[in-house]
């Protein structure tokens, strides 16, 4: 039987009373309930408080943390009807995801940074924590679980005795989610940390990188190409720490070059291959005006990573634009027979519509692409197979004739 305490917790939330027809995806696992769906919700609700959501016929389907106001209104985190999210829930979650990593041989003696938590599909929305060795990085993405900040921080402390944890800023989810929060160290000295992926060394800082540090979700696809650059010309673009071009080094690639818009990125490269006793050719420069200079046909390996194109729906249709030339000029630049790799980080182009993108490039340039791997991002990034907006990481290898 429950408890007063826990009585009291449940029945004294809101209710989200969801329209006829609208549960049918939160049935089958879908985490996210939008405004159009509700019909109207019981209670007075804040920014971040947790609500109970329930079908047309007062069906319980979960609980989760709310921000009126938003399109994207409602976030399920439990969908047990006794469960209080609270910091016991919080805890149990965390030893579910450090669980997961310990099956998928995370950390191991070449790796030992990877993703603990992810969000929706570690079903903790809002919440994504990155391990750097000895290291946490934490970002929160809504004001719910912002608000269990202070238990987030103690049960890794508890679970993992991290000597550093740093907190990355919300980005674009701070105004939307109402967080007032910064980059900031929340325990230890330093945010710069030296870090294994694959055998390789890498110098991270923290606070003062993109996402949490590295792009850890490529981690697979950066082995995958080190395996096909053997003796090959290679070419990576967008390459911010270098992850594929070291990979490709550390495979036998003949040449490699690292290109990046950021000055600083590019001082991250060399710096990563001095400390792999590698040589790299690392470029500062956009990379459409760097793909001008590149003589046709004459790489063997292409990699392309851009930034997202498309945070909205409305940018849609100029993104696919953007890609398509992207993709179109880079194709110009591989020799017959050389592989094209390609990622797209954007959620909003689904898989279809990367392919498509890609068999039109291939036709402006008079090329044929033959697709001979597709994937995602690693085990350590689970995703929800009810949830398609988690999908976001779309990673191909295309030969081109």
């Amino acid at each position: 039987m429950p408890s007063r305490a826990q009585l009291r917790y449940v029945w004294a939330m809101a209710k989200v009373i969801l329209k006829r027809g609208r549960a049918k995806p939160l049935w089958f696992g879908h985490p996210w309930v939008f405004a159009q769906a509700i019909h109207h919700v019981d209670g007075e609700v804040k920014a971040g408080d947790v609500v109970e959501v329930y079908d047309h016929s007062q069906a319980f389907i979960g609980r989760g943390t709310m921000t009126p106001g938003s399109a994207l209104s409602v976030r399920i985190l439990s969908r047990e009807l006794m469960e209080p999210i609270d910091v016991d829930w919080v805890k149990s979650r965390l030893r579910s995801a450090l669980a997961l990593r310990k099956r998928l041989r995370l950390p191991n003696p070449d790796t030992n940074c990877f993703r603990l938590v992810n969000s929706e599909g570690d079903q903790m929305a809002g919440l994504v924590v990155d391990i750097y060795g000895e290291a946490v990085v934490v970002q929160f993405t809504t004001g719910g679980m912002h608000r269990m900040s202070g238990w987030v921080f103690d049960a890794l402390r508890e679970l993992l005795s991290p000597q550093v944890i740093a907190a990355v800023a919300p980005n674009s989810f701070a105004e939307r989610e109402k967080i007032d929060a910064k980059a900031e160290l929340v325990q230890g000295k330093s945010s710069e940390v030296l870090v294994r992926e694959n055998g390789l060394v890498y110098g991270v800082d923290l606070l003062g990188g993109q996402k949490t540090g590295l792009y850890l979700d490529q981690r697979d696809n950066h082995a995958l190409v080190g395996r096909l650059a053997h003796g090959a010309k290679v070419v990576d673009l967008y390459a911010y720490h270098g992850g594929f071009a070291l990979n490709a080094l550390k495979g036998g690639a003949a040449h490699v070059t690292a290109v990046d818009g950021s000055a600083r990125a590019v001082q991250q490269i060399l710096d990563n291959a001095r400390q792999n006793r590698f040589e790299v050719e690392a470029v500062e420069a956009d990379a459409f005006r760097y793909l001008a200079t590149v003589k046709p046909k004459s790489v063997d390996l292409m990699v392309i990573d851009p930034p997202k194109f498309a945070r909205s729906r409305k940018e849609l249709p100029s993104a696919l634009k953007g890609y398509r030339k992207l993709h179109r000029r880079a194709m110009e630049s591989v020799a017959p027979g050389g592989l094209l790799c390609s990622a797209i980080c954007s959620q909003l182009v689904n898989s279809e519509e990367m392919l498509r993108l890609i068999a039109q490039a291939a036709k402006d340039e008079g090329r044929v692409a033959r697709l001979v791997h597709s994937g995602g991002p690693g085990a350590d990034h689970p995703r929800l197979p009810a949830f398609p907006e988690g999908d976001y990481l779309k990673f191909v290898i295309c030969e081109l004739s």
